[in-house]
């Protein structure tokens, strides 16, 4: 990259991280950063949903992710669906999710387990392209490491977010998502900062009204990602967001699970 080029690049990645923070999970939630020594006292394990009582929509051990005041808010709620105790998400053009702080060692547990059910697609939905990148669901998990480490464009968008959102922006995250056309396996930046990689475990509506289990290595993706070991795992997040295509969407969500082996 020439010199006479930060600048402006720099602009831009910054407003786009200021503008597009809501898939990033660095808006709303003050999360604590991965050298701060209170972590430690982070839960080790993921809170399931399903010990919160039906009617609850801030289900213990996890908290709002509030991703822009301009957006309206994703609605969560415990419900009973199916005979299961279960996460509901119902979007109406909206966009915020759910976070749980956690302290866990990806390569001691390395296997996220969940299941979701997506009552449908989001018709115009691409997450190639900035305005138009929603997803009926999504689980986020987001690591710790060394800022420093990064290059001078990505030090300075953590600074503007640090100073935006008044939190530390995570070193790097994963993002498990729901495409509309993109195969399954699929990995790709997102639209706002390449320090998130969206990998694609489900695409298109052949499974829509289906509940659909899933098991993944985060430190094998993460590896693939970023080409580096994890550090800690500092976050693990939820979002159903219809925002940008302004439209709905409902959906739902099973536990989650970080295993040292697959259950």
């Amino acid at each position: 990259m020439a010199s006479s080029d930060f600048p402006a690049r720099s602009a831009r990645a910054i407003l786009a991280v200021v503008i597009g923070a809501s898939l990033l999970g660095f808006s709303g939630c003050a999360t604590r950063g991965a050298g701060d020594a209170k972590s430690t006292t982070l839960p080790n394990a993921i809170t399931p949903f399903s010990v919160s009582a039906v009617g609850a929509r801030n289900p213990i051990g996890w908290q709002p992710w509030i991703v822009s005041r301009f957006n309206r808010l994703t609605d969560y709620e415990l419900v009973e669906f199916n005979g299961e105790r279960v996460l509901r998400a119902r979007s109406e053009k909206g966009a915020s999710g759910l976070l749980q702080d956690v302290r866990i060692d990806p390569t001691k547990s390395p296997y996220l387990q969940w299941r979701w059910f997506v009552t449908s697609v989001i018709p115009g939905a691409n997450l190639r392209l900035r305005g138009s990148d929603d997803a009926p669901v999504r689980v986020v998990v987001s690591f710790g490491g060394d800022i420093e480490k990064l290059d001078i464009e990505e030090r300075a968008m953590a600074s503007m977010v640090k100073l935006v959102a008044g939190r530390d922006m995570p070193y790097a995250s994963l993002m498990y998502t729901w495409d509309n056309d993109l195969p399954a396996d699929t990995m790709l930046d997102n639209a706002y900062s390449s320090r998130v990689r969206m990998i694609i475990v489900e695409s298109g509506a052949m499974n829509v009204g289906k509940w659909r289990s899933f098991r993944r290595n985060v430190a094998e993706d993460y590896y693939r990602a970023f080409g580096e070991k994890p550090g800690p795992i500092i976050s693990v997040g939820v979002m159903t967001d219809s925002n940008s295509t302004a439209t709905d969407a409902v959906a739902y969500y099973g536990d989650l699970r970080l295993e040292a082996k697959v259950q």
